[in-house]
């Protein structure tokens, strides 16, 4: 025989031992006819039968006592339940059943049985069974087998039996005394999820958070019994299922809950406090602290504190502090900040502030302030400010403020002020910033260089009585343009500007416009020596077509400078003869002067 073969052997023959060993000693079936024997001998036939043993302490137990007992495939439950007449309690332990007199007054009764499909016959594992009034639930193992702990408070008890795709099934027992139950639950023929549009209720067991510290009962129970709520003044616990509530935390709303490590509850309308972790299904109000986060499925009214992460995976109305990140699936109304992230799936009323980066995926009516960066998909009324840049998908009514740069996918009727660059598809208001971009302009730009894709573009040529040849990039607005100039004199009296200008247009009739500009040139004459030329200047404008312009004016000239010292060959004198300078002190002089030139584009 191969060793392949010996090992799956081995393998096959373990599986059957532990396949064997976990439907329980107590669930094995047995066949017992006697009449008035022993008890012990009785006891000794039923060990034999399931293959175990018994331990007991022998005062606590008539071994002696003549029994009669007839059973036939019964459980070893069923019939120790019947041959001690449910005075006893059972424990396995290995290869034993323990047996336990039960305490004179005892105040618990057991309810065990099996769930079992009632088309197919067959046993139904991790089927809900609980009690409504004690919040006492379990699920069927896989041989569809249960067992509940309750407590002898009322004549009877309302048994509870759920499970995902079968209808619910109600068994009323009555209290006092162990008792074995078989029951029936039937498939339903069709079943239609209901999807809410509205909010993500009950969604919390598949976040992240969720799938990592649930357990896999947790999740099914809260499967199979959705519908159910209870409400409770307070609960503790120490992890999800171990605490007041037992397995049924996750259907009860709390007004106070205390969670040594973590938490899991239907509803907080109160307080709740978790040293590592909260995790609500529906609906949080006041206040929820918890050490390490917080996860919230429905909605969020009041404070919300952790110290890692908060998530609300429907909207928050109030504040949200964490000390890394803010996640909120829907709209906020309030406050939101934290140390690094904070992002809202909605709408956002308030203000975001936070270290690194705010996402707000609807509209934003408030404050947005970050380290690095703000994005909003939507409009934005109010104030983006931010260490690095601002974007808006939409409308921005109010301020984008950033060391880096601003951009606007919708109209901007406020303020870009950005140290680099601003980009706006529709400007109706001011930009300030080294560059300045915009598809459509009727707004200010302020900058550098100002870009309007649909807009004011000149290229002008021109001569005044400085620099015989010049030419002028002309780009904004007619409500206000920017102006990137340079010109140079050639031959034996040469000199060289460069420079930079604003100016606005003035609209008398279609062919007739004038234009107030004022500009600033840097001169070079040969030599390393500072020399400024400042010229304000009105220029009357005629349209020859809408292309092409001519104009001409006057200009109020201001040659400021360190000291005049051209090189030979440069221009020795500014201006030249007939222009009557006047003195500004050392340094500079002042003069009328002309400009006259053509426009075109």
């Amino acid at each position: 025989m191969s060793f392949s073969r010996i090992l799956t052997i081995l393998i096959l023959i373990t599986t059957f031992s532990l396949s064997a060993q976990a439907q329980g000693l107590l669930n094995r079936t047995v066949t017992v006819e006697a009449k008035k024997q022993k008890l012990s001998e009785v006891l000794n036939i039923i060990s034999k039968q399931g293959n175990f043993f018994f331990s007991y302490i022998s005062n606590i137990l008539p071994q002696d006592s003549l029994v009669s007992i007839s059973v036939k495939n019964k459980t070893v439950r069923q019939t120790l339940d019947q041959l001690l007449d449910g005075e006893y309690l059972y424990k396995e332990s290995g290869n034993y059943i323990i047996l336990f007199k039960k305490s004179p007054g005892q105040v618990y009764y057991q309810v065990t049985g099996f769930v079992t499909d009632s088309k197919t016959g067959q046993r139904v594992p991790n089927a809900s069974v609980y009690e409504r009034q004690q919040l006492i639930s379990t699920l069927t193992n896989n041989e569809g087998y249960f067992r509940l702990r309750l407590r002898d408070k009322t004549p009877t008890a309302a048994i509870s039996i759920s499970k995902d795709l079968y209808t619910d099934t109600s068994v009323l027992v009555h209290a006092g005394q162990d008792q074995e139950l078989a029951v029936n639950i039937s498939p339903v023929s069709y079943q239609l999820r209901v999807v809410e549009i509205t909010g993500h209720n009950m969604k919390v067991e598949k976040t992240w958070w969720g799938r990592t510290v649930l357990s896999s009962r947790q999740k099914m129970q809260s499967l199979n019994i959705g519908g159910f709520f209870a409400d409770k003044p307070y609960q503790a616990s120490l992890t999800p299922g171990l605490g007041s509530h037992g397995r049924m935390s996750g259907q009860v709303v709390n007004k106070f809950s205390i969670n040594f490590i973590g938490g899991y509850a239907a509803g907080v309308d109160g307080f709740e406090m978790g040293t590592v972790f909260n995790i609500v299904k529906g609906n949080m109000q006041h206040v929820q602290v918890g050490g390490v986060f917080n996860v919230v499925g429905g909605k969020t009214k009041g404070v919300q504190i952790a110290g890692v992460h908060n998530q609300v995976l429907d909207s928050v109305r109030g504040v949200q502090v964490a000390g890394v990140s803010n996640i909120v699936e829907g709209s906020t109304n309030g406050v939101q900040i934290s140390g690094v992230l904070d992002q809202i799936h909605g709408n956002m009323e308030g203000v975001q502030a936070q270290g690194v980066l705010g996402i707000i995926q609807g509209d934003a009516d408030g404050w947005q302030l970050s380290g690095v960066g703000n994005y909003v998909g939507g409009e934005v009324s109010g104030v983006q400010l931010s260490g690095v840049y601002n974007y808006a998908g939409h409308d921005v009514g109010g301020t984008q403020l950033s060391t880096i740069g601003n951009i606007s996918h919708g109209t901007m009727r406020g303020l870009q002020l950005g140290t680099i660059f601003n980009y706006a598809r529709h400007l109706k208001g001011v930009q300030i910033g080294l560059v300045n971009i915009a598809d459509t302009s009727s707004g200010y730009t302020i900058g550098l260089v100002n870009i309007v894709k649909h807009g004011y573009h000149k290229l002008s040529v021109y001569t005044n009585e400085v620099v015989n040849y010049n030419v002028a990039w002309k780009t904004g607005s007619s409500k206000l343009y920017s102006i990137l100039l340079a010109g140079l004199n050639v031959g034996d009296n040469k000199i060289y500007t460069v420079g930079y200008g604003i100016g606005k247009e003035f609209n008398f009739n279609k062919r007739l416009f004038l234009a107030a500009e004022i500009t600033g040139q840097s001169l070079y004459t040969g030599n390393n020596k500072d020399s400024q030329l400042y010229r304000v200047q009105p220029l009357l404008n005629f349209r020859i077509s809408d292309k092409i312009s001519i104009f001409a004016g006057p200009a109020m000239s201001f040659h400021l400078y360190e000291e005049w010292d051209p090189k030979p060959g440069y221009m020795s004198e500014l201006p030249g003869s007939g222009y009557h300078p006047f003195t500004l002190g050392d340094a500079g002089r002042g003069w009328v002067g002309w400009q006259a030139g053509i426009s075109i584009f």
